[in-house]
């Protein structure tokens, strides 16, 4: 019986990168059929999952945008599958980035494919938004995926004077660190940054801005 998965970690901690690795595998290695998926609001590099790596030359293009409405992303992959089928080539796997911008719609016909149409799912998402709060998409994967796993690559708080694990992302805009704004503000290439950092350098810069003076 298929499952859906939850993979989750911190900005750079490999994400994508295990994502683009899988799709290769199922399709290069084994000749299988899947779908790479992202939200249609990710709209970094268009319509392609990238990896960090190597400046993004890893990549590979979405098969398609998911849209939030209620039942249009099961409608969307039943339809898929159906053509799938009559070539032969059912659909093995579906794979998902930045899965946090997914809607709770979205989540709940994820959660009616691996039930109905029996193909399993990776979700690859963020936990919570740059201050700290939860995504809609991560809160409805944490509440309905059966396999929830923090993705084991090591990323590495950039702002600690020994190697510490990243748990949490803060945003900078023009190189300063921000703690309120718009929950989704995608990273460019010169105003807006998103860096992996520990909690404790992260709560220290948080209190700093907001004014918090806290007994030691």
């Amino acid at each position: 019986m298929a499952k859906l998965f939850l993979r989750y970690a911190v900005m750079n901690a490999g994400k994508s990168t295990q994502l683009l690795q899988i799709a290769y595998d199922y399709e290069k290695h084994n000749g299988l059929s899947i779908l790479c998926l992202k939200p249609c609001i990710d709209s970094k590099a268009n319509q392609y999952i990238i990896s960090r790596l190597e400046n993004g030359v890893i990549k590979r293009k979405a098969d398609f945008l998911t849209q939030p409405d209620n039942g249009w992303l099961y409608e969307r992959i039943y339809n898929e599958q159906e053509a799938a089928q009559k070539k032969g080539k059912p659909i093995s796997l579906i794979l998902i980035d930045e899965a946090q911008f997914l809607s709770k719609e979205n989540v709940w016909d994820l959660a009616r494919v691996v039930t109905y149409l029996n193909i399993p799912v990776i979700c690859f998402a963020l936990k919570v938004d740059a201050f700290g709060v939860p995504f809609e998409g991560s809160s409805y994967l944490f509440g309905l995926a059966q396999d929830i796993e923090e993705v084991t690559t090591r990323a590495i708080c950039r702002f600690s004077d020994t190697p510490k694990k990243a748990t949490i992302h803060m945003r900078t805009v023009n190189g300063k660190p921000v703690f309120e704004g718009e929950q989704v503000s995608i990273e460019d290439d010169c105003v807006i940054k998103y860096y992996p950092i520990c909690l404790p350098e992260y709560i220290r810069r948080y209190d700093e801005a907001k004014g918090i003076r806290v007994k030691k």
